[in-house]
């Protein structure tokens, strides 16, 4: 008679078992995540738009020759600002969320728990919410603040409508809703770190700036670093902005970007607003791209915090 050996068919069925388990995820992925994907990549070798919806073409590279040559100027604005705004969203949420964090891991801190609360009462709240609340705080004819600064005897500012004062008012909004996040990340690390490292500092004589220099910051940041790479990726695709300006203000050319465009946003509004598909196609692919470096950056650099 054929013998089964019990150590092999149990190791099969183990196995079979797995993939009809994670099956219904891997059809997931494949249906709504590499499909698209593929798609994409095959429209943006299109010329497809509202003007030929039904009869676009095959154009090969020619939307990416249009990017890198005719629209350059465009594209490394949007890839300049893109950068920045990611940047110090991530950078100003950090240091605001580390002192936050400092301040209310101090035990002499009164009511420390309820302060606590509040400044993450910011993140907690949907997003969507508080970048409505913020575009009508903002509004430079009916906005709260700007009321405000004219009862006090001041002018209106343009937070929204001049193209430098939108920028930074982006910037400020995103970190508004970003840094409870760091702050709590924070708070775990320095419950970490050693309080050996900060006696033997004393014992030197070192003040608390210098302990902060030296140690508090440090470790942070050796600590966190894949968390900030992970959230300038997550900034780098902020759709945010797009519900607190649309993009604005609009350039003085038609599909230009805005001046508070960034990559992802410039997307949108180049698919739903100029209906050209191809480019935005094309768009999508390149954001793509440098997503995946900065995630592969991502995962060299916690491979090598996990080795340390």
């Amino acid at each position: 008679m054929f013998r089964i050996n019990s150590k092999g068919f149990m190791k099969l069925r183990d196995t079979c078992a797995a993939y009809l388990v994670i099956m219904p995820a891997i059809l997931l992925i494949i249906i709504f995540y590499l499909i698209p994907i593929v798609q994409n990549i095959m429209l943006s070798f299109t010329n497809y738009s509202a003007y030929n919806f039904n009869d676009y073409s095959y154009v090969g590279l020619e939307n990416y020759r249009y990017i890198f040559s005719e629209h350059i100027s465009g594209f490394t604005g949007l890839l300049v600002w893109t950068f920045i705004f990611a940047g110090s969203v991530v950078l100003i949420s950090f240091f605001a969320g580390s002192i936050l964090a400092i301040v209310l891991n101090n035990n002499k801190i009164y009511l420390r728990k309820v302060y606590r609360t509040i400044f993450i009462l910011p993140w907690v709240i949907p997003s969507v919410i508080t970048l409505l609340m913020w575009r009508g705080l903002l509004n430079t004819n009916h906005g709260l603040i700007n009321r405000l600064l004219e009862l006090a005897g001041l002018g209106k500012v343009p937070w929204l409508t001049d193209p430098l004062m939108a920028r930074i008012s982006v910037i400020l909004v995103i970190v508004w809703f970003s840094f409870p996040y760091y702050m709590v990340v924070a708070q775990g690390v320095l419950q970490a770190i050693p309080r050996d490292y900060y006696e033997s500092a004393r014992i030197d004589g070192a003040s608390s700036a210098r302990c902060f220099i030296s140690i508090t910051l440090p470790y942070l940041l050796k600590v966190m670093t894949p968390t900030l790479i992970m959230g300038f990726i997550m900034q780098f695709n902020q759709f945010g902005v797009y519900m607190l300006t649309r993009g604005e203000p609009a350039a003085d050319k038609l599909g230009e970007p805005g001046a508070t465009d960034l990559l992802l946003t410039y997307v949108y509004n180049t698919a739903f607003r100029t209906f050209r598909y191809d480019i935005a196609a094309t768009y999508s692919v390149i954001i793509f791209f440098f997503v995946a470096a900065f995630a592969l950056i991502n995962m060299r650099i916690s491979e090598k915090f996990l080795k340390d």
